[in-house]
């Protein structure tokens, strides 16, 4: 067999090379194959996918259009409930559209392996944050869509002029080195939680996390203990839960087989296999169809019904009567929310574009990559675009570090990730089915190879030490990559301007990497129980280093060879 494929391969891929499609995504300078690039964007997908879950029932929270009847329960009402359940369905479509746009765009025009889809955490902070828990907050659903279309349009504004790219190239030396490895941070600790991932790490009442894996009969969930829920009775539920009450951390048979997922695609890709991806979530998500089981996705509850049935419909289109262009010339209360989505989709998307170009190898030193400019204003136009179907802002995806582990180099990528998004449009039912235990590993073994950037970094300096730490710590903690760079930048602002300072009255700048330093490094480093070692030896750790750094190197190169 594999004498038949492999030959089949290296033809197909020779044939799309010498092909328009090969020199249109410049397949010979970027040493990009068609074989790795369709496997990119399996991975890149299949680690998306849950988005076309997850992003219609966040969105369906805010109430959308419905109007509750206050004489027939009010936002408790079976109309209102109804009518939810109606915007869900309209969402994955919409959500389906919306990233299909946004992947072709930036294939076309960037040429870069990035997928794009409505932001994670942006649509948290749109319904929760903006809208309100089914209508409850002080921005209507309409005013809060039309600040989403405007903060769109000054980003494009931004990026076409070039002045987005211009403040982003004032990001400072180690965080745009720390950005990859946060974002694997991040891309981890969505990974190991439930709502995206493999449910072995839960909420904690006193610590704030801890190990869980407890299966759903021990969950206790967690709700906002507000004025509304103290006085009215009316608590917002997330996915937050806890074991701490119940017991039964680590007998949850999903997150058992999760972790089975993961380490197929660990032990795939030590065999350097550019389907490691593919075949952890596809395994671990074909055992999960199966009903009667404790890993099942379907299982007997009314939740589990409803997610059998729709996966039964295998193809199903659900229109959009209720979402479309819900836009308002009113926007009273809007103006905090269109300031906030604003710098946080400009840092977000910042970050995510430089760490995954600077994964794939195309940053140079002064942080430019090929096609930056039109990279940007494809992400601002995919969030105008995707505000006519009421969607939060869309924008580039860390998920892409799968695809780029997998192999992606070309833009090819994220036009085969859109052609996915347009089949997934007619199979909802079954992209929609994807279990996020199935997913969740894949993140996890992506943010470890996205780790590999900090190889680089000049660890000797405390002010590229401590920014960079503080990125990777401050970015998956706060489930904010805006908030990493803004820990990052402004505590490397803070110091490098402190020793400017203090310059001006003859104190000169620290000697990085000298005595004190190194005697921290001493106690930390090389103190032995036997009280050998106790030496730093300059050479030996300079020769250290730069093996380190030029190891960290070649792994990289590799993974994208």
């Amino acid at each position: 067999m594999t004498s038949f494929i492999m030959p089949f391969l290296d033809n197909l891929n020779d044939a799309v090379a010498n092909s328009f499609v090969g020199r249109f995504f410049e397949f010979e300078k970027r040493g990009a194959t068609f074989s790795k690039e369709l496997a990119g964007a399996t991975a890149t997908f299949l680690t998306l996918a849950y988005i076309l879950a997850v992003n219609p029932r966040i969105l369906a929270d805010s109430g959308g259009p419905c109007v509750p009847d206050p004489e027939n329960g009010g936002i408790f009402g079976a109309a209102y409930e109804a009518c939810l359940e109606d915007i869900k369905r309209e969402y994955i479509t919409a959500t389906a559209i919306g990233s299909m746009v946004g992947c072709l765009l930036m294939g076309l025009f960037a040429n870069l392996p990035i997928a794009l889809a409505p932001g994670m955490g942006m649509n948290a902070y749109f319904t929760y944050s903006v809208v309100g828990w089914r209508g409850t907050g002080n921005v209507s659903y309409e005013a809060a869509v039309t600040a989403v279309m405007i903060e769109g349009a000054i980003f494009f504004v931004l990026a076409v002029t070039g002045a987005r790219y211009a403040i982003v190239k004032l990001i400072p030396e180690p965080v745009r080195i720390a950005t990859p490895a946060a974002i694997g941070a991040f891309l981890a600790h969505l990974g190991l939680q439930t709502a995206e991932g493999i449910g072995a790490v839960v909420s904690d009442i006193a610590t704030a996390v801890t190990l869980g894996g407890c299966p759903e009969d021990k969950r206790t969930p967690i709700v906002a203990y507000d004025d509304l829920c103290k006085n009215a009775g009316i608590c917002v539920f997330s996915d937050a839960y806890t074991c701490d009450v119940n017991g039964g951390v680590m007998t949850s048979g999903m997150t058992w087989v999760g972790l089975l997922g993961m380490m197929i695609i660990a032990i795939a890709l030590a065999y350097k296999s550019n389907l490691a991806f593919v075949y952890g979530i596809s395994l671990v998500t074909f055992i999960s169809w199966f009903r009667g089981t404790a890993i099942t996705y379907f299982p007997d509850t009314d939740a589990g019904d409803d997610r059998f049935d729709y996966f039964k419909k295998v193809v199903d289109i659900a229109p959009l009567n209720l979402i479309l262009t819900p836009f308002t010339s009113d926007l009273s209360g809007a103006g905090l929310a269109l300031f906030t989505m604003l710098y946080v989709d400009f840092l977000d998307t910042s970050g995510t574009l430089l760490g995954l170009a600077n994964s794939m190898g195309v940053i140079d030193d002064e942080g430019n990559f090929p096609k930056s400019r039109q990279a940007f204003a494809v992400d601002a136009f995919a969030t105008m675009f995707g505000s006519i179907f009421g969607l939060s802002p869309i924008t580039s995806y860390i998920e892409s570090g799968s695809g780029v582990e997998a192999g992606a180099k070309t833009g090819l990528t994220a036009v085969i990730c859109s052609f996915y998004f347009f089949i997934s449009i007619f199979f909802a039912p079954i992209i929609a089915s994807i279990p996020p235990w199935a997913t969740g590993g894949a993140l996890v073994v992506v943010g470890a190879l996205m780790a590999r950037s900090l190889g680089k970094l000049q660890w000797n300096k405390v002010s590229h030490a401590v920014s960079a730490f503080l990125t990777v710590m401050i970015m998956p903690l706060t489930y904010s990559i805006a908030y990493g760079l803004i820990a990052g930048i402004g505590s490397y602002v803070v110091m490098e301007g402190t020793f400017l300072l203090l310059s001006f009255v003859g104190i000169s700048k620290p000697v990085e990497g000298g005595p004190t330093s190194l005697a921290i490094g001493q106690s930390i480093l090389h103190l032995h129980p036997e009280g050998k070692g106790d030496k730093f030896e300059d050479e030996d750790e300079a020769s250290t280093n730069e093996g380190g750094v030029a190891e960290a190197e070649d792994v990289a190169k590799e993974g994208l060879a």
